[in-house]
């Protein structure tokens, strides 16, 4: 019992305030770190030794008067190369030479387009058949034309120009002739033979005095060369024996009706004129004349040229 008052005692009384010591307080040895080992400097060379190599590496500078300023380096052109420049090993190859790229990056060279067989001569594609032929030469007879049979016809100038089955045209009618005579392919004369009967004898008969149709003076008929009057150089309708040129109309009393730049005459003679200009687009599928361009204005042009669509040219 007393112990336990005793403690109580002691419990509850101050404790002694003792003189605290500022300092801190000194680290462990095994935790200071030990200090690094200092370098042993190299033994000093000799006084003569070092002036010597300081001379060699600083010489004295030039006085202001002596010194001169050095010139530029010479720079290198593209022409001529560095004095100094290392010549290239033609060994070695440079990034530039096609031989150091690595053959996936080089594109593989482009293969020629396969040539073309030549096809035939265009002459040879408006050949007629025997049937088809035939049937022409008929049309022409029914209708009382003169005419030879030709043999075919080429032009060693250019292949494609020639008439495979030509005809030898004199009269496309009774009593109506071709001054010479004219070459070309069946279809034209019968095209020229029905334009004459159905359109230019009637259209003559309506002139003063009712002159009789008798001749036609032509200008070109077969003939191989490239177009007039453009600035194409397509084959011509007549290098393939399609084409006919009118220059003029002779008639039975010895007049004469010639193609030529008519405007506002206000006669009959024009009006024939634009009758047969006209009407010969019902059976040609190109007529050029006066106006056209300068190089018809003397005659008229007429082909059976085959266009998209049945395409005519009338001008």
């Amino acid at each position: 019992m007393r112990a336990l008052v005793a403690l109580l005692i002691a419990a509850l009384l101050p404790a002694p305030v003792f003189a605290q010591d500022d300092r801190p307080l000194p680290r462990p040895e095994e935790a200071r770190p030990e200090p690094a080992p200092k370098p042993v400097p190299p033994p000093a060379p000799p006084a003569d030794r070092d002036e010597k190599a300081k001379e060699q590496a600083d010489p004295p500078p030039a006085p202001p008067s002596e010194a001169k300023e050095s010139p530029p380096p010479p720079v290198a052109s593209e022409a001529t190369p560095p004095r100094d420049a290392p010549k290239a090993d033609p060994a070695q190859s440079t990034p530039s030479d096609p031989a150091s790229k690595d053959p996936a990056d080089t594109p593989a060279p482009a293969e020629a387009a396969p040539v073309k067989p030549a096809g035939p001569p265009l002459h040879a594609s408006l050949r007629e058949d025997d049937f088809t032929y035939s049937a022409c030469l008929l049309d022409l007879t029914l209708m009382g034309a003169s005419y030879e049979e030709r043999p075919a016809v080429t032009d060693s100038a250019d292949p494609d120009c020639g008439i495979d089955r030509p005809i030898q045209l004199t009269s496309p009618l009774p009593g109506v002739e071709i001054d010479g005579g004219a070459l070309m392919r069946c279809d034209t004369a019968r095209h020229l033979a029905r334009w004459l009967r159905d359109f230019v004898r009637p259209s003559a008969a309506l002139l003063p005095g009712q002159p009789r149709l008798v001749g036609l003076v032509p200008g070109s008929t077969y003939q191989c060369r490239a177009t007039v009057g453009n600035a194409s150089e397509k084959l011509s309708e007549h290098a393939l024996g399609n084409a006919f040129d009118i220059a003029a109309f002779r008639f039975a009393d010895g007049s004469k009706v010639e193609i030529a730049p008519r405007q506002d005459d206000g006669d009959l003679t024009e009006a024939f004129q634009h009758a047969v200009r006209g009407t010969a687009c019902l059976h040609f599928s190109t007529v050029l004349g006066p106006g056209a361009n300068a190089a018809h204005d003397n005659h008229l042009h007429l082909d059976i040229k085959a266009r998209k669509g049945g395409f005519r040219l009338c001008q």
